[in-house]
């Protein structure tokens, strides 16, 4: 070996500690050598027959009916019969399950009777809101004598009687407000109308002259509250800071003067554990202890040329509403007896609908929606609060009575016009948004609350000659009696339960997600014969089979390549 060392024509080929070879001219065969893997390339001729076996597989150990038939056909039109039975089945199977969500989606919700009965002690007493129609005080302004002077006449009001001829005019009819002759002589200035209407308003004393409940008289527990009529006598609502969001309201006047605290008591929760039964709001009292009161109207007060109506307004709202004199009200006329037969309509919604959508149940829990002014949620204060920033949008202003901000601007009397056109077209928006099913912006978006209390009433009256009665009565102990009485129009009233014991209304879940599986599971076993098992087979056969099929088809392969170089000669 070592002969051949250094000799011409002899080489090492593979390093020192291999044997020398010696180069010759013949071109052979001589090494393979490895050449790095490549990345292959996904091919539908490589992956066809491995699909068209997985396939086969599916179709021979599916649970789902109708697979088998396919594949075990013995000829093509028995293939493509089976085909279509099962084509047809899917389909039928897919428009039943969108069926039963749009169910699941769209209607979730039942509104039912409750399953017991609520007695009336566990509910509040309705409050209640009475608006005198003789709404000014002859001895300090007569409104007739006012209104000719000033527009049919040449005669030189006083700065004073001005004022207070426009700020009467606001709570008149809207009859002042449609004709342009008056419009062009209302001055455009604001003033200050809830000091007028204090100054001028009739007193609470001289309207509600006699009022018993439980045994107890109560004209005393009545409280003012400012509403669109002016000012209004209040029994059993709440006080300005239970229904106020803090630091939100203007301090120019006050809204509501009652000063009892409701802490014992909220719509959702109902009175508290362990609550007196003499709290504030006042329970209700059942049907054999009724809320009677008197009320009295002075003949010199009454002016049929501000208002047509004569007599007083009556409102039985939830206490945590603000009172709407103009949304529902029942008209007391001059003597009559009215007896007032009520029943609580409450609506309760069960807790298992907490998850859902306010859309989808229709109603708000008091922590869901938040209202700029109120504390509390209710569709009664939502539609205050909604007029109120429609209104300040289209007229830059707001009616005397609205919630308002410091700064916010109290329209002055030409611009009540607007007020009720204003009020007009945003019933006209809501309408027409209800109608075509879209739903309104937030701020106006007052759907009911999932907890709330109405009071349906029935009512009758008859006729009511105070005079002779009281005259019958009182003649033997007070002589002069009758002779204080001849110169006023006076009403009774008698508020009472129809029962001691009602059914509420609840709402509840009548199509769940529990309930929309099963029927989805019902729907999948009658048409195609198919369980939860069936579902996981079809990812299995759909998802990670092709899957790594397609892994190995396009995995790394190492090429091997036959180089050819000159021969050499091994020794």
């Amino acid at each position: 070996m070592h002969l051949f060392k250094n000799q011409p024509g002899w080489t090492h080929v593979f390093g020192q500690n291999y044997p020398l070879v010696r180069h010759t001219t013949v071109v052979h065969p001589f090494a393979r050598k490895p050449i790095h893997p490549n990345k292959g390339k996904c091919s539908w001729r490589r992956i066809r027959p491995g699909l068209r076996r997985l396939f086969l597989e599916f179709c021979s150990n599916t649970t789902i009916h109708g697979w088998r038939n396919i594949e075990a056909a013995k000829s093509l039109l028995e293939r493509a019969w089976w085909t279509i039975v099962l084509a047809m089945s899917v389909f039928g199977c897919a428009v039943l399950i969108q069926n039963v969500y749009h169910k699941w989606d769209q209607h979730p919700v039942i509104v039912s009777f409750d399953d017991t009965p609520t007695s009336v002690w566990s509910v509040p007493f309705p409050a209640i809101t009475v608006c005198p129609e003789a709404k000014i005080k002859m001895e300090v302004m007569n409104f007739t004598d006012d209104f000719y002077t000033y527009f049919h006449s040449n005669e030189t009001m006083s700065e004073m009687r001005q004022d207070q001829l426009m700020a009467v005019l606001q709570i008149c009819d809207e009859f002042f407000h449609r004709f342009e002759a008056y419009q062009e002589k209302y001055p455009n200035n604001s003033m200050d109308v809830v000091k007028v209407f204090r100054k001028v308003s009739v007193r609470m004393d001289k309207t509600v002259i006699w009022c018993r409940q439980g045994g107890k008289l109560c004209a005393e527990d009545f409280t003012h509250s400012l509403t669109e009529e002016g000012i209004c006598f209040t029994y059993n609502g709440l006080s300005q800071e239970d229904m106020f969001n803090d630091g939100v309201l203007h301090e120019e006047y006050r809204y509501l003067t009652e000063t009892k605290s409701a802490m014992n008591w909220t719509l959702e929760d109902g009175y508290a554990p362990d609550t007196p039964f003499l709290t504030h709001p006042k329970r209700g009292t059942g049907y054999a202890n009724r809320f009677r009161m008197n009320l009295a109207s002075y003949n010199s007060d009454v002016e049929a040329h501000c208002v047509e109506e004569q007599g007083f307004k009556v409102v039985l709202h939830s206490p945590d509403e603000y009172p709407l004199p103009f949304a529902k009200y029942v008209l007391l006329p001059l003597d009559r007896d009215i007896n007032i037969a009520i029943r609580p309509e409450i609506m309760v919604t069960a807790s298992e609908l907490a998850s859902y959508s306010p859309i989808r149940r229709q109603c708000y829990f008091s922590h869901e929606r938040e209202l700029k002014f109120f504390r509390v949620y209710n569709q009664n204060n939502c539609e205050l609060e909604c007029l109120t920033n429609f209104t300040l949008a289209r007229c830059g202003c707001v009616k005397f009575s609205m919630p308002r901000s410091a700064g916010t601007r109290v329209c002055s009397t030409a611009e009540q016009k607007c007020i009720m056109e204003a009020h007009h077209n945003m019933l006209k928006v809501l309408s027409e948004s209800r109608m075509n099913n879209k739903l309104i912006v937030s701020a106006c978006n007052c759907m009911s609350a999932c907890s709330s209390i109405n009071y349906l009433t029935e009512v009758t009256q008859t006729t009511y000659d105070y005079i002779e009665t009281i005259g019958l009565r009182l003649t033997p102990l007070k002589p002069d009696a009758v002779k204080r009485l001849e110169n006023m129009e006076s009403s009774k009233v008698s508020v009472y339960f129809k029962g001691a014991e009602f059914i509420g209304s609840r709402r509840n879940e009548i199509f769940g997600l529990t309930d929309f599986i099963a029927n989805c599971g019902g729907i999948l076993g009658l048409c195609l014969g198919a369980s939860f098992v069936s579902l996981v087979e079809l990812l299995y056969y759909c998802v990670a089979r092709p899957l790594q099929l397609v892994t190995k088809s396009t995995g790394r392969k190492r090429k091997v390549v036959i180089v050819q170089e000159k021969g050499y000669e091994r020794y």
